[in-house]
């Protein structure tokens, strides 16, 4: 792929740059910088929904709960709201495209055009909708599998573009979760983020004993917004299941993994396990790290580690790595995640990927991970080894073997159109192909013959497929096949494959 959708929406710059470079140090989460000003209220209307009935500002600090008739009252109304909230943004954006489609159907501008401009309005409903449907969005952009490409192409355009929460309300979660105030804690603590995105914000901070650390905290009442919304989506996916067409693709299953996602990433926790879960798993690599924690200021809500000073990994200019190796250790770090360990990082972008000042490569916002129980794994390394040796055959029957839902009507025709992809692209170097298109020709062959692919599948293959596009512009002349074959005869000569 030329570039993923969490790079699009993560890749921005949201730490202070280092001395005498241009990129920027941070170890969170980076989808939309804050500037000044930014920290004046929650922008997002699932946010401003949720907050009716609410007091106007939170101090940290105990205070007398609210009597229970009048918690619930409050929570109702806030679910009315963004209730109504949904509804009015569904009408108006089908309202939209309803009368667009109807006018470049009147102009013959052509089933392509009328397709781009589908795609563009449902991006555009998942913004107004706000974080939830973004992330879900973000997610659903990764499942060529599932989508058509003019789909994929409008999803990977959605940004978590939302305002900074007031940091009263990140002190008041700093003080629930540890009970102690912000100066307590920490000798020095940022009052403007340094990246505040749709789930948590990052600040900047100094331990007592000198430490720098970026503090990440999640967003107040994200919890809430997102089971409510992900019921309002399953809802609509099991309409859309009563449609026997439809209901191929599965759309209540699928809302189901975005959900499992979606709840991977707002749960900080989660990311401080899968944090120390790599860390061991490369204990013995020099070339590669993961930040430290701080596990005393971790909670399901409160991350806390070791602030990362160094440049994003294509600024590789403003340091002496030489690109080739940078190269090199991305795709053996990725090739071990996913045919070793069966542990993947499934957000791998440029964002997320450092040059350290030690000259290591430090791999950052661990959320979103996938994984593959010991079948799965040999599987897949089986299916990437006949990849690299070319035997479409063996992958065809793979893919066929170990799909969810698979109802082939000619197996033969689905087989052939494997190995013609195989031979498509074999002996091909790295920088004469463009990723994206190579994604997209397999999911639309899988696509064709209705073979639905497990979905960890799916997320092991974007992952390639990012870390593929980042090696190609860090050395256009690495060969992905050729340098993962002698990776694939270890496996097999240990027994892993």
């Amino acid at each position: 792929m030329t570039s993923s959708p969490a790079e699009r929406a993560g890749d921005d710059d949201t730490g202070e740059l280092a001395p005498g470079s241009r990129a920027h140090a941070t170890a969170g989460e980076g989808d939309a910088g804050a500037g000044p000003g930014a920290a004046d209220t929650p922008r997002t209307a699932d946010e401003a929904a949720l907050s009716a009935g609410d007091s106007a500002s939170r101090t940290p600090g105990p205070s007398p709960p609210p009597d229970p008739a009048e918690r619930r009252a409050r929570r109702v109304l806030r679910f009315a709201l963004r209730a109504l909230a949904i509804a009015y943004y569904v009408g108006k954006h089908l309202g939209w495209w309803f009368f667009g489609w109807l006018a470049l159907l009147v102009s013959m501008r052509g089933k392509a055009r009328r397709q781009a401009f589908f795609a563009e309005r449902l991006r555009a409903l998942f913004c107004d909708l706000g974080a939830t449907f973004v992330k879900v969005g973000q997610i659903m952009s990764t499942r060529p599998d599932l989508l058509p490409p003019h789909i994929i192409r409008a999803l990977e355009k959605l940004q978590d573009d939302v305002g900074a929460v007031p940091v009263q309300a990140i002190e008041a979660t700093l003080f629930e979760d540890f009970q102690r105030r912000t100066p307590e804690l920490f000798t020095s603590f940022s009052k403007q983020p340094i990246a505040s995105a749709s789930v948590a914000q990052v600040h900047r901070a100094t331990l007592q004993g000198g430490v720098e650390v970026a503090v990440k905290v999640r967003r107040p009442r994200i919890e809430q917004i997102v089971n409510f919304d992900l019921a309002a989506m399953r809802a609509a996916a099991k309409l859309l299941a009563l449609s026997s067409t439809l209901r191929l693709f599965a759309p209540v299953e699928s809302v189901d993994e975005f959900a499992r996602a979606i709840r991977m990433q707002i749960d900080l926790s989660v990311e401080a396990d899968n944090n120390r879960r790599f860390r061991e798993l490369f204990a013995g690599d020099p070339d590669v790290e993961f930040p430290e924690l701080i596990p005393e200021l971790c909670s399901h809500r409160v991350l806390t580690m070791r602030y990362v000073r160094g440049v994003k990994v294509l600024d590789y200019e403003d340091t002496d790595s030489d690109p080739s190796h940078l190269a090199a250790v991305g795709f053996r770090t990725l090739l071990k995640m996913v045919f070793e360990d069966g542990f993947v990082h499934a957000d791998l972008h440029p964002g997320n990927i450092f040059i350290s000042s030690r000259n290591t490569v430090t791999i950052l916002d661990l959320g979103l991970t996938a994984e593959l129980d010991e079948t799965h794994r040999r599987a897949f390394a089986r299916y990437f080894a006949a990849w690299a040796q070319g035997d479409g055959k063996v992958m065809a029957r793979l893919m066929y073997d170990l799909s969810p839902a698979a109802s082939v009507a000619d197996y033969a025709e689905f087989e052939g159109e494997i190995v013609g992809f195989v031979e498509r692209y074999r002996d091909v170097a790295l920088g004469q192909v463009h990723v994206s298109q190579v994604a997209f020709d397999m999911m639309n062959i899988l696509r064709r013959h209705r073979v639905r692919v497990n979905p960890t599948f799916t997320m092991c293959n974007i992952a390639i497929a990012v870390t593929e596009g980042i090696g190609k512009q860090l050395d256009p002349n690495f060969h992905l096949l050729e340098e993962g074959l002698p990776f694939f005869m270890r496996l097999q000569q240990e027994a892993k494959l």
